[in-house]
């Protein structure tokens, strides 16, 4: 039992290590890239589904906000869901012998998310042109943050002011965003009520050191957990036992693998990450899983219960998506992992 623990803490620290230099690479480079990312206009599946590629699930939940607001179409926020690597790029990157795994992992997601994007948006043309009517005709201009989890935050822009619509869509999104940034607002404010002369250096510390090292922390308790959990069974019933049970049910595998993506938290991106790494998992299964895994978004999705439906909808085409995913490639590779 002794050696389980020492194994499993070792493997999560190396994990840990690889975190730790991703997020203060990301906490660094993401005041300039929000200055600079748009979700407008032709490339907004191309620009949403390239920064999903970076591991965090921030951007996924801004993706959701924003399609919230109807800002982006479904066809970008499907895509931004389907390329969201959160949490399986540092996983594969700790561990030498797979490292080199996630290269078609991370390739695919990208190609799958972005195909699947456009293609969404052009069948569903009259969704995306009501987006693209919106957008025309509305005052409100967002920022894109990467490590927060609350949202787009909101930008008045008095310089490039549009003509209001009276359209029922306008309208409509016009009350869901006076309401969502209304609530964000008396956040901030009762925020700045507690200001004092050093909170811009307290904001910048942590920013750029607390919150990077809190969710690398966090990162590595659950892949720890997950490792130990993984140990003490493969101490019990035998390292070939388990994978020879988990391989004798792999027509099932993409199925499970893509349930566990649906879980709306980054220890679903290490489940699967770890399950593969021990050899447990396929590639399809594996890629189906990961494409399903969008990080907490399928929370802040449902959050608007005025849209259930839409929501319901939206949730129900990436099961599917992800499912056909797992068992096309699953079948491309023999239900097997990759041999390199």
């Amino acid at each position: 039992m002794k050696e389980v623990i020492i194994d499993a803490l070792l493997d999560s620290l190396k994990i840990f290590a690889v975190v730790v230099v991703f997020q203060y690479i990301i906490a660094l480079i993401e005041p300039k890239l929000s200055e600079k990312i748009s979700l407008k206009g032709k490339l907004a599946p191309l620009i949403g589904v390239s920064i999903s590629l970076l591991p965090q699930c921030g951007f996924s939940v801004v993706a959701t906000d924003l399609y919230q607001k109807r800002h982006i179409t479904v066809g970008t926020l499907i895509g931004v869901y389907i390329a969201t690597s959160d949490e399986a790029l540092p996983i594969f990157l700790g561990t030498p012998d797979k490292a080199l795994h996630v290269l078609p992992l991370i390739a695919l997601k990208f190609v799958l998310g972005l195909a699947f994007g456009y293609i969404i948006d052009f069948v569903l043309s009259k969704s995306r042109k009501k987006v693209e009517h919106h957008v025309a005709h509305c005052n409100e201009n967002y920022k894109i943050k990467l490590t927060d989890c609350d949202g787009a935050e909101l930008i008045e822009n008095k310089k490039d002011e549009k003509t209001d619509c009276c359209c029922y869509e306008c309208k409509e999104c016009e009350e869901f965003e006076k309401e969502t940034n209304n609530l964000k607002q008396q956040e901030k404010d009762s925020k700045k009520s507690d200001k004092t002369e050093n909170s811009e250096k307290k904001d910048k510390i942590d920013r750029f050191l607390i919150h990077p090292l809190l969710h690398s922390l966090e990162i590595f308790a659950y892949v720890l957990v997950v490792n130990l959990i993984f140990g003490i069974i493969v101490n019990k019933v035998g390292e070939e036992n388990l994978i020879t049970f988990l391989t004798s049910n792999k027509y099932l595998a993409p199925l499970l693998a893509v349930i566990v993506g649906a879980i709306p938290n980054c220890v679903s991106s290490v489940v699967i990450s770890e399950l593969y790494i021990m050899g447990g998992l396929g590639f399809g299964a594996t890629l189906g899983g990961l494409c399903m895994n969008a990080g907490v978004a399928f929370v802040y999705l449902f959050k608007d219960v005025k849209h259930t439906k839409r929501n319901l909808e939206v949730f129900g085409a990436m099961f599917a998506i992800s499912l056909v995913i797992g068992y096309v490639f699953s079948l491309a590779f023999s239900f097997s992992s990759l041999n390199f």
